[in-house]
């Protein structure tokens, strides 16, 4: 019994998540922890529009583009493991204006929507990729001004979680159940 309570508690340990070190993914109180870019799209923190609390607040009133990014490591980088990186953004319209919102993973774009019809619910970004140091970039491009137009993206909960792959075992329970007797 005790052999089996071993083998429980290791496999237990190994299939264990590790939070990556994303900064402030939350938005709880502030931006820092993010680098700000692009040309024409005011990016700051909104203290009540966030999923909950604050968030990172696009505001497009004057067209252009807007980015947050940084590095963060997520896990230890080697072995059998996935980096599971989740974030959600909703996003506001009127005049006619519509707005691209793009997620990049180390430098490559790998989730982009072009919303040209207001919806303010929360849309979720999941994604995965090996454990280790990683840049992720939330952009968002202006695609049309409309008649007096403007658009708002905001994000929220950016997140990773580095999870160890633990393979099948092709052994059925009686087997497990002799082995351990």
């Amino acid at each position: 019994m005790k052999n089996l309570a071993l083998v429980a508690l290791v496999v237990l340990l190994a299939a264990t998540s590790a939070s990556a070190q994303v900064t402030n993914g939350d938005f709880a109180t502030s931006i820092s922890g993010w680098t700000l870019g692009g040309a024409g799209v005011p990016i700051s923190w909104h203290p009540t529009v966030g999923n909950p609390g604050g968030s990172a607040y696009f505001y497009g009133a004057y067209g252009g583009t807007g980015s947050i990014d940084q590095m963060f490591q997520c896990g230890g980088g080697h072995g059998d493991a996935n980096c599971d990186i989740s974030l959600e953004y909703r996003y506001y319209l009127s005049g006619g204006a519509s707005v691209q919102v793009v997620v990049s993973i180390d430098n490559v774009d790998v989730y982009t929507v072009n919303h040209v019809t207001e919806s303010p619910l929360w849309n979720p970004v999941t994604l995965t990729v090996p454990c280790g140091l990683h840049s992720i970039k939330v952009s968002t491009n202006t695609l049309s001004m409309g008649t007096f137009g403007q658009w708002a993206v905001f994000a929220d909960n950016v997140q990773g979680l580095c999870t160890s792959v633990v393979p099948d075992e092709a052994q059925g329970w009686g087997t497990l159940k002799a082995t351990y007797r």
